[in-house]
């Protein structure tokens, strides 16, 4: 973690040159041994010697602790974060937003509050926004945030009950610090049970003809154990 703010400008870089069958997510979390640590990990899909050149900037960049890269299947690619966020059992409390750039006066806030991280089991992720996505007009599909950046998530997670007031602070605490540097917009997906009044952030400009639609087929809002497009008739 010492070298942190070294790795995530690196990451940037990378990220940002990567093709578009590459993909590159970094995270500041606590290693299986309780080292507080930061990674990068990579996905390529292609062939094995392709991928092999272009991850080679990670593998050799600043004496890695670990390095797990290696061929999987896809089953094994889909599975790989399972023992991250185990099912049941677990409090879990979320906060997100979307950040076009990290300059050192946000990574500094970045790292620094991650330092004080109250579990071994929380995060803080990057997912890189790239490629095809990025190329496609933000007002032609419903989902609309689609420039090139970074989808940052506070990711709490505990077991102790007695323990989410200050968790829950904490994460809340995290996310006020960064949002000054961050587009305001929210990946829906990404928002916890009580951020109704944020849905509207997560599909900007598209908000209103979603509106429209849920207007024409479902104006009585039967379906809405979601995070919820209210009628407005």
């Amino acid at each position: 973690m010492a070298k942190a703010k070294e790795v995530l400008r690196f990451y940037l870089e990378y990220a940002r040159t990567c093709p578009d069958e590459l993909t590159a997510f970094a995270a500041l979390m606590t290693s299986p041994e309780g080292a507080p640590v930061v990674a990068i990990v990579v996905g390529y899909i292609g062939s094995v010697a392709e991928g092999e050149l272009l991850v080679a900037p990670v593998r050799k960049f600043g004496s890695p602790l670990a390095d797990t890269i290696g061929p999987m299947s896809y089953v094994q690619l889909n599975t790989m974060l399972d023992a991250a966020f185990p099912y049941g059992g677990v409090q879990r409390y979320w906060k997100s937003s979307f950040l076009k750039h990290l300059g050192d006066d946000v990574l500094d806030i970045l790292v620094d509050r991650a330092a004080t991280m109250p579990s071994p089991m929380s995060m803080v992720g990057f997912f890189h926004v790239h490629g095809a996505a990025s190329r496609v007009d933000r007002n032609e599909p419903a989902f609309g945030l689609r420039d090139d950046q970074w989808d940052y998530d506070i990711i709490s997670q505990w077991h102790d009950h007695e323990e989410s007031a200050h968790q829950i602070q904490w994460t809340r605490a995290f996310w006020t610090a960064v949002e000054p540097f961050a587009t305001g917009e929210v990946y829906v997906n990404h928002l916890d049970a009580e951020e109704a009044t944020r849905i509207r952030a997560a599909y900007s400009t598209n908000y209103g003809r979603l509106v429209a639609l849920k207007n024409k087929y479902d104006p009585t809002n039967l379906f809405r154990l979601n995070q919820n497009i209210k009628p407005t008739i």
